[in-house]
């Protein structure tokens, strides 16, 4: 069979399946406003599970499998260039369960839903995106754009939650996770270090979420998620800088 050659139309074009997968398929589920933290505790999500396999689907398909980033870290040492936004997120699950946690069976459907999220977003946003960018732009253009993207697409949350501010909140949020992200994938050319992170990351928050809902209590999680990804964001910066962004391109432009 002929294989999948990732353009940059045909990255943004996924984008927009992924989209419907995740928010409409979501939506016509819970027939209205559904909050993120009560749709990924209460069930396996449909639509999360869809654009996992949408995305995974497609980067099996690409032509390209190494340039999207399906193979495990190369060299295998980039691996510890994932430590600190793994700290990052060890440290949010240690603040979320600081003051208790959720019951096991609640627990068990946040991880698998944030295990599926990390999946669907990483192959989609620095797998499929990032090399559909690649193809048309230099790295900073295509890394900035991409975790722009990354950002504006969280914003359609509030359009499933009701919650535009906190919406607002977590696409800033994202956007500058992303260049973090990005950089990483890039420098280990694999999108696997940073699901593991994503998942993480993801699990932290939310079920930080959970326990100050039925502590009736106010969170200071986003506040201080912010405070992290500011310093992962400046991460990124110094891992592409012009010494290091040179070595990528012969890299990305194998098969």
């Amino acid at each position: 069979m002929p294989r999948i050659h990732i353009t940059l139309p045909v990255a943004i074009a996924a984008l927009a399946v992924w989209l419907g997968l995740t928010l409409g398929v979501r939506w016509f589920a819970s027939a209205g406003h559904l909050t993120v933290e009560a749709a990924v505790s209460n069930g396996i999500g449909l639509s999360w599970t869809l654009a996992a396999l949408f995305s995974l689907l497609l980067v099996l398909a690409s032509d390209r499998r190494r340039a999207v980033g399906l193979y495990p870290p190369q060299p295998l040492k980039t691996f510890w260039l994932v430590w600190p936004p793994l700290v990052y997120a060890l440290l949010m699950l240690l603040l979320a369960w600081a003051g208790g946690w959720p019951m096991p069976r609640v627990l068990l459907m946040v991880a698998c839903n944030a295990a599926l999220v990390a999946v669907s977003e990483e192959l989609m946003f620095r797998g499929i995106l990032l090399q559909g960018m690649l193809e048309r732009h230099a790295v900073w253009p295509a890394v900035l754009i991409s975790s722009a993207l990354f950002g504006v697409v969280h914003t359609t949350n509030g359009l499933a939650t009701g919650d535009f501010s906190g919406a607002l909140w977590q696409a800033v949020a994202a956007a500058l996770q992303g260049v973090g992200y990005a950089a990483i994938r890039l420098r280990t050319r694999s999108v696997w270090p940073m699901v593991l992170v994503h998942g993480v990351w993801d699990f932290a928050l939310v079920t930080a979420t959970l326990s100050d809902t039925a502590e009736d209590s106010i969170s200071i999680l986003p506040y201080a998620a912010l405070l992290a990804v500011l310093p992962l964001c400046l991460y990124g910066v110094y891992l592409l800088r012009p010494s290091q962004r040179a070595a990528l391109a012969p890299a990305d432009a194998a098969a």
